[in-house]
């Protein structure tokens, strides 16, 4: 049985913007993860609907105009570890393939560059929290649990 807190649980949602057989990531600056590259995304606010926070950040890190019919659900992963281990984690992520509009770097203060990697030769310093979702794409898994113990 699990125990009871008062903790709130973190929920994130990311994006996988594919094109062609590469994923794009963007090279994280001035805040946590920086010199990892990870994926666009944001956490959920209070009564958002998972697939809006996706749009919301979709239109704030990267500057595309995108609706929830364009994006498809790929990936939950629970108990994703972070740097203190102090906190709940969930992360909810979707795919949008072929983007209509070019991402570009709307954030430049938290995001030193965005870049395509082909699937098969991602970059080694990916951000540890995104590591388990792009295992599950790669894979084709939709749900994977974190052991904490």
């Amino acid at each position: 049985m699990p125990k009871e807190s008062t903790e709130p649980i973190y929920i994130g949602c990311e994006l996988i913007v594919r094109k062609d057989d590469q994923i794009l990531l963007g090279l994280r600056k001035n805040h946590f993860g920086a010199g990892t590259w990870g994926l666009p995304g944001g956490h959920l606010e209070f009564s958002e609907r998972l697939v809006d926070t996706a749009c919301r950040e979709a239109k704030e890190e990267i500057g595309l105009d995108i609706q929830p019919s364009d994006l498809h659900l790929i990936s939950v992963v629970d108990g994703v570890p972070t740097s203190s281990g102090q906190q709940h984690h969930v992360h909810v992520t979707f795919e949008l393939r072929e983007p209509a509009q070019e991402p570009r770097n709307t954030e430049p203060e938290f995001c030193e560059e965005l870049r395509y990697f082909p699937l098969d030769a991602l970059p080694e310093n990916i951000l540890p929290t995104h590591q388990p979702i792009i295992e599950n794409y790669v894979a084709n898994r939709l749900y994977k649990y974190i052991s904490n113990n």
